[in-house]
This record gives C-alpha cells, sequence and structure tokens, in this order.
C-alpha cells in the first residue's frame, strides 16, 4: 500500500510519482506494440520499474534488441542479484502508474488483460524530454529500447523467468 502524498518522503514522491512511472511503463507499452503487434501482457509491467530505475541495470542494458535477452541475463547475472526483491518492493509504485495510465487514457486494457497504447499520447521527442534530469531522460530512452526488446524476448513466462520471477 502507498503512503499518502504527504507522508511519502519528498525523494520518493520524486523518483516513484505515477506520471513518471506511468510514462515510463506507456513507452516501454507502446514500443512493445509497435515491435510485437500485440499489447503488453500484463505480468511483464512489474520488470519494467526494477529494470529501467535501477542505474547499474539500466546502464547494462545492451544498446540494440539484436542483442537477445536470454544472451544477455546470461552475461550478466550480477543483474539479477536483488531483483526480486526490487520487483516486489516497485510493485505498489508499478499499480499505481498503471492505475495512472489507465484513469487518463495514457494505455488500456484490451481483450485477454493486455496492455496496448491509449488514446493519448506521451511524447518522448527531444524537447518534451529537455526539461528532465538527465538519468530521468536516460530513464524514458531506456523504457523505449526495453519495450522492443521484450517484444522479441520470447513468451512472458519465459522473460519473467529469465529475471528469476515466478509468473
Amino acid at each position: 500500500m502507498m503512503l499518502e502524498w504527504q507522508q511519502r518522503p519528498v525523494e520518493v514522491a520524486h523518483l516513484f510519482n505515477p506520471a513518471f512511472c506511468g510514462t515510463l511503463i506507456a513507452k516501454t507499452t507502446e514500443t512493445y506494440f509497435g515491435s510485437a503487434g500485440h499489447g503488453l501482457p500484463f505480468g511483464l509491467t512489474f520488470l519494467i520499474l526494477p529494470i529501467v530505475l535501477h542505474q547499474e541495470t539500466r546502464d547494462a542494458l545492451p544498446r540494440r534488441t539484436t542483442t537477445s535477452l536470454l544472451a544477455w541475463i546470461e552475461s550478466h547475472q550480477a543483474h539479477l542479484i536483488g531483483f526480486p526483491d526490487r520487483v516486489r518492493r516497485l510493485r505498489p509504485v508499478t499499480r499505481e502508474a498503471v492505475m495512472f495510465d489507465l484513469a487518463h487514457g495514457i494505455m488500456r486494457v484490451a481483450d485477454g488483460g493486455i496492455l496496448v497504447p491509449g488514446v493519448v499520447k506521451v511524447s518522448s521527442t527531444s524537447a518534451a524530454l529537455r526539461p528532465l534530469t538527465v538519468d530521468a531522460q536516460d530513464c524514458v530512452r531506456k523504457s523505449l529500447f526495453l519495450g522492443r526488446w521484450l517484444a522479441g524476448a520470447g513468451t512472458p513466462s519465459t522473460v519473467m523467468a529469465s529475471w528469476g520471477i515466478a509468473p
């Protein structure tokens, strides 16, 4: 359960605010949809923030989607340490961000419980990113990459198992 805004530490409120985290999830959903041709399975949304917000993992992500997820995981085992715990700790933040996106029409739930882009678009142009910090800009860029990468990574259960998470 998330604390009320006035009870959250300032750093937590800034980093984990639903608009920013919702943007990361929406951009991943958008690029996943564009690459896979179908929506993002709901379970995969819980991987996005622990990957993109964790700087060491974010910095280690490959530059191109031609690097397979399984090959990357095999050579980056250190990034799996503590990953299930990060997923658990960020679960309420992810839920809040998804609810924000759904409530604002940024994403919608399609048949089968998959997430697809909604009618409201969140810009990720250079001009839109300029007011953000360098780290926040990097998070947005990596979320765009993550959607394309996950789209070619296999079934949701395979992807989750690769990261050490039970579907």
